[in-house]
């Protein structure tokens, strides 16, 4: 595709369909056929798992719409949907860190019952620190890029939200000179970046638990 400005554009943006968008069987599993823990503490932090979840995949999908909206938009620079593509992907951000949390506490909590636990892998990827320290790190960003803006601290050209782009590259190719390919793959705020093809591998991640979880039967 090409915008515009003649730039060629490759939205490098995966699909994140590996499972169901929510979790729809985890709502009735607990409310219509009563299985849930028995302690109401450890009920409420694997419902806020899966509902985290269940937020992070919205907020993503809906980001990467918006996004696709930018780039494929001929006749403006689609202003809005890139600003609201940027809060989309924040939201999801910040759910996901806030999922891992939420994991980790299950996992390592032994009045969680041993037939819940055992539906996990033995350590899920995205909770050992490799990983969520990645994910904290581009939400403490969020955070602490708001505490700049308010105090005017912001350096011109800085990113001061959580953005698509990607790095921007000549054409090889004598037919199209001076040409250009920017590829749009990855995240980035201030000096912190991420690639999506580790944010959906993460995000699968997250909805197998979420999954395991919503087809969880009480012991008799």
């Amino acid at each position: 595709m090409e915008n515009e400005a003649a730039m060629i554009v490759e939205i490098a943006i995966p699909e994140l369909n590996s499972v169901p968008e929510r979790f729809p069987s985890h709502w009735p599993n607990i409310i219509l056929l009563g299985n849930r823990p028995d302690e109401y503490k450890i009920h409420a932090i694997i419902t806020t798992y899966v509902r985290l979840v269940e937020g992070a995949y919205v907020h993503y999908k809906n980001a990467q719409r918006l996004v696709q909206a930018v780039w494929n938009n001929h006749d403006s620079l689609a202003i809005g949907s890139h600003n609201l593509s940027a809060i989309y992907f924040e939201d999801c951000i910040n759910s996901m860190h806030r999922a891992v949390l939420c994991m980790k506490r299950i996992r390592n909590n032994r009045e969680v019952p041993a037939s819940l636990r055992n539906m996990f892998p033995d350590t899920p990827h995205f909770t050992k620190d490799a990983i969520a320290n990645r994910i904290r790190d581009i939400r403490d960003a969020i955070q602490h890029m708001d505490e700049y803006v308010l105090k005017g601290e912001i350096p011109e050209g800085k990113t001061f939200m959580l953005t698509a782009t990607g790095p921007e590259t000549p054409v090889l190719d004598p037919n199209q000179p001076n040409q250009t390919l920017k590829r749009i793959d990855r995240l980035t705020i201030g000096d912190a970046e991420v690639l999506f093809t580790d944010l959906v591998v993460w995000l699968h991640e997250m909805g197998k638990c979420a999954e395991s979880i919503s087809k969880y039967e009480r012991p008799s």
